[in-house]
């Protein structure tokens, strides 16, 4: 298997790890979802407690997006895979995808070895 450089910290992972994350993009976005729901049900006191760790799961989720959008990929299969994902939060608002985000999966998209 092929490694490549990829990460806002230029950490290795394999080519092939564009599933593992999204999937992990998912499940940052449920968690987000999920204490997001409990703050907005919760009392004072216990939103109190609830705010800042949303704040730091919405930090999580961001930086696992953006490992996602700059995932190389390794095949047109994987180039699909990351354009419906990104196409879905963009559509479904589910989440913000800034600009540097988009960017960065744009050049993952460039960078196609053909």
């Amino acid at each position: 298997m092929a490694v490549e450089l990829a990460g806002c910290n230029e950490e290795a992972q394999e080519t092939d790890a564009v599933a593992a994350l999204i999937a992990a993009h998912r499940q940052a976005m449920a968690k987000v979802e999920s204490l997001g729901n409990r703050l907005m049900q919760a009392e004072e006191a216990e939103a109190a407690l609830i705010g800042p760790r949303l704040d730091a799961v919405m930090a999580e989720e961001a930086v696992v997006r953006r490992q996602a959008a700059m995932a190389p990929v390794a095949d047109v299969c994987e180039l699909k895979m990351k354009a419906a994902h990104f196409e879905r939060l963009m559509n479904d608002g589910w989440c913000d995808v800034d600009s540097d985000d988009l960017h960065e999966l744009l050049r993952s998209f460039v960078d196609l070895p053909i």
